[in-house]
């Protein structure tokens, strides 16, 4: 896997926003913790554009990812918010490349940050061997709470090359045991999208990471089985789940929590399970860099 640069001050870093619409008064509070860093921001010509729900039609924002992957001195991107929208990104930046894999391969790899929909772009980046960070979008600056200080941190000791550290409670591990692996995954939604794709990951002999927001519980029942149908848990290391909250019944209730649902489909499993990894759509979002190896024992996560 390639490792970008790590960061010092003085270093160009990027913003862009392949999927929803944003506004400017969302992205002061990163802008101005970009600048606390000692880094120089530069931002898309097409970040505030709109196009209904987008931030601006799939041409512009091709156009803005284009331009931030092959910056001839950026060493970070950032991306604005998740939402829904990357993966027709990538279709018009393939349309205006062609061999999106081949095109990629001639850029200079640089740490690309986000989670939620911009898990297509992770998987897309694993994929080419580039690593890349699953971490907080840039809108969630403007949503102080208590966990807000140690997830700016968290992000900036990725970006800058220092060791990353978790304590897990035992009590939330399956199966526990010591394991390391190429870390691989982010939002389930967009793992299922990726099923039957040249985006869907190669899980064997990895740690995969999952979580998720404001689903129905039937729904991620569903996904998670055809994941499982699909092979993505067979030859795991370990399977990180993250935050599952905001969860959705209907009426006549589906009877399961999204852990028990979990236990029952990999019942079978010979491998470590770890629930409520501070990853996600919760208030604690860490940063972890997708594509690097992470280690856990006794409790403790670290990459």
């Amino acid at each position: 896997m390639q490792v970008p640069q790590y960061l010092q001050k003085g270093d160009t870093v990027l913003l862009v926003a392949p999927a929803r619409n944003v506004n400017e008064g969302d992205l002061r509070e990163s802008e101005a913790w970009v600048i606390e860093q000692g880094w120089m921001l530069e931002v898309a010509s097409n970040l505030f554009s709109v196009d209904n729900q987008f931030a601006g039609n799939d041409e512009q924002r091709a156009s803005d990812l284009i331009w931030a992957l092959s910056h001839p001195t950026a060493k970070a991107i950032f991306t604005a918010r998740g939402g829904y929208g990357s993966v027709r990104t990538l279709a018009a930046m393939k349309k205006k490349l062609g061999d999106l894999d081949y095109w990629l391969q001639m850029q200079h790899p640089k740490w690309f940050v986000g989670f939620s929909d911009v898990t297509t772009i992770h998987l897309w980046l694993q994929k080419n061997n580039w690593v890349s960070i699953h971490g907080p979008v840039a809108t969630q600056w403007s949503l102080q709470h208590e966990s807000s200080e140690k997830n700016h941190r968290q992000l900036a000791n990725a970006l800058i090359g220092n060791p990353l550290l978790f304590e897990l409670n035992e009590t939330d591990v399956y199966k526990p045991a010591a394991f390391n692996g190429e870390l691989i995954g982010g939002n389930l939604s967009l793992l299922y999208a990726s099923l039957g794709t040249d985006l869907q990951p190669v899980t064997d002999d990895k740690v995969l990471l999952i979580e998720d927001l404001d689903e129905y519980l039937y729904h991620i029942d569903r996904m998670l089985m055809a994941c499982k149908n699909a092979g993505l848990f067979n030859n795991i290391k370990a399977l990180l789940v993250g935050s599952m909250i905001d969860m959705n019944d209907n009426s006549v209730p589906f009877g399961k929590t999204v852990k028990e649902m979990i236990l029952e489909i990999l019942d079978e499993a010979n491998y470590p399970i770890v629930f409520d990894v501070p990853m996600g759509h919760d208030k604690q979002n860490y940063a972890v860099k997708l594509g690097a190896v992470c280690n856990f024992d006794n409790s403790t996560l670290t990459q």
